[in-house]
């Protein structure tokens, strides 16, 4: 019976665990932006294995000026750029983009927590 118990209690951790891991949410269309979103997940992964934040990068593209990347974490804008077609991303520009991006997420869960206006409801209406 007790070996049941320890069972189902590190189980439950287990799940607690997994629920708590961030992931990257690849909205890319182009295989630039396809690009782009691999070395953004693997150096996120590399920096910070065990964040609990998810981020989404969006990809909108365009002929003229290659495609417009947004990245959002609790749904909110983190970061907006061009990714033009002829553009390097080498990996210590991406590791910078990364360490910008969940520095603004950790700040942006820090300031949902710390303001808590009853007024206001938690969708913005």
């Amino acid at each position: 019976m007790l070996l049941a118990s320890l069972w189902v209690s590190n189980l439950v951790l287990a799940s607690d665990q997994e629920q708590e891991l961030g992931v990257v949410v690849d909205q890319t269309i182009t295989p630039i932006g396809k690009r782009f979103y691999q070395q953004f997940a693997y150096q996120r992964h590399y920096l910070y294995p065990d964040t609990p934040f998810s981020v989404s990068i969006y990809e909108q593209p365009s002929a003229r000026s290659g495609s417009i990347i947004t990245i959002k974490g609790a749904d909110t804008q983190i970061t907006r750029f061009i990714l033009s077609f002829a553009s390097n991303w080498e990996d210590a520009r991406v590791q910078g983009l990364v360490q910008s991006v969940e520095n603004q997420v950790r700040r942006l869960k820090l300031l949902n927590a710390l303001v808590d206006n009853p007024d206001l409801a938690k969708d913005g209406y």
